[in-house]
């Protein structure tokens, strides 16, 4: 032990003793440099961190990872899980003619690419990939299988974000605005819940390469605090496996079903209160005479023809269905009342003219009282008989009012 030690000595002694350079530099440590490690000057420490420094760059550790990269081979042999999810922006259309509604939001795809190790060149730092980044590795053929429309946003720059985090997981985020197909049902209309879909499905992958499935580790659907519709409320959604087979195989899909409730806000104030006023304003004919017939018919047509043309209204923003509808049956009980209330003028009014009508006597004619000239003059005897000719009418032309007497008839001409 004692000869290591001394040999230990010498050695530190002789390299001291040969570089003063080291000795001043490193007094208190004399036998690093003996032990391997190197010495670097200022100008030394600074060169080398900045090679550091530049070989940590995001587009150099690009670089080191798509060496030998090829975009179009799947991450793996096995099956691919690709996780989705949905932040909403807002709905800014929901169409019942049409049946679509439309939506922004931003998709969210989170998978495994072992071939991407950033973990050795960043630690659990993130690495941000530059524009077109999505252009440079394997992303999921991901598109909406119930769209009629829609559109990548590019306001300022393209509002896109490849992600690659620790070790291997790549994040993938693009803001999209959309139209989407929704078929409706509207038999309770305007007191319907309608179910809309959102569909995600593997254009060109099937089943066997890479498969959907929610967030794991956060939200699967997010939307905005103040998410406002026109006529709607978003009350819940859900989501299921809709995988489709094929011809060609089975085909990954992921459905997220929307839950939208109507407001009866607009049509209680459009609809509902002014068709009960109208009815209420017919049956203000029962209080007129029954002789104001140009009044009563007034009101009982106008009335009608505003219950019609309220109704058509109603109906204008539907699509032309073939059944019954809620506001329809609404709308059908409000005519027939209005209706039957002109009705019931047209019945009363006929029977008030039987009323006041005389009644006819057809078996006993009243008499005829003959209407005699002027320039004659008639005279009766009071002992004149009529004999088996009835009854006969004499009258006196001296005074006013005639005076009709079961008499002969004695005409006398001046």
């Amino acid at each position: 032990m004692m000869l290591v030690t001394t040999v230990y000595v010498f050695v530190i002694f002789v390299i001291v003793s040969d570089s003063k350079k080291f000795s001043k530099e490193l007094p208190n440590f004399p036998g690093l440099y003996a032990m391997g490690y190197k010495y670097l000057t200022r100008k030394e420490r600074e060169s080398n961190g900045s090679r550091t420094k530049e070989e940590l760059r995001p587009s150099a550790v690009m670089q080191k990872l798509l060496t030998g990269y090829v975009r179009t081979d799947p991450p793996s042999f096995s099956t691919t899980e690709v996780e989705l999810g949905v932040y909403i922006i807002s709905f800014y259309s929901v169409n019942e003619q049409t049946m679509d509604y439309s939506v922004s939001m931003y998709l969210r795809q989170k998978w495994q690419d072992p071939r991407l190790d950033a973990f050795s060149y960043m630690g659990n730092k993130s690495l941000r990939m530059g524009d077109k980044g999505w252009e440079k590795i394997w992303v999921p053929d991901t598109f909406l299988k119930n769209e009629k429309g829609a559109s990548f946003h590019s306001v300022t720059v393209d509002n896109r974000l490849i992600e690659i985090r620790a070790p291997t997981t790549v994040w993938y985020v693009i803001k999209i605005s959309a139209t989407l197909s929704c078929p409706m049902t509207l038999e309770n209309f305007p007191l319907d819940t309608q179910v809309c879909p959102m569909s995600f499905e593997s254009f060109g992958y099937t089943a066997t390469v890479m498969n959907f499935s929610e967030f794991k580790n956060q939200e699967f659907l997010e939307t905005e605090k103040k998410v406002e519709m026109p006529q709607f409320s978003l009350i819940a959604a859900s989501s299921k496996d809709c995988s489709s087979n094929y011809t060609s195989g089975i085909y990954p899909c992921l459905e997220i079903k929307f839950y939208l409730r109507r407001d009866l806000g607009y049509f209680i104030i459009q609809v509902y209160v002014p068709s009960v006023l109208i009815v209420i304003l017919s049956w203000v004919s029962f209080w007129i005479n029954v002789d104001a017939s140009p009044a009563r018919v007034s009101i009982g047509l106008l009335t009608v023809l505003t219950t019609t043309t309220m109704s058509s209204g109603a109906r204008a923003t539907l699509p032309r269905v073939s059944y019954i509808k809620a506001i329809d049956v609404w709308m059908i009980v409000c005519l027939v009342f209005v209706f039957t209330s002109l009705i019931e003028y047209a019945v009363v009014n006929v029977f008030a003219r039987k009323v006041a009508r005389p009644p006819k006597h057809f078996n006993n004619p009243p008499p005829l009282t003959p209407r005699l000239p002027p320039h004659h003059h008639i005279h009766h005897s009071g002992g004149c008989g009529c004999g088996n000719k009835g009854s006969c009418i004499m009258a006196s032309r001296d005074s006013g009012n005639p005076i009709v007497t079961k008499c002969c008839i004695v005409s006398v001409f001046s």
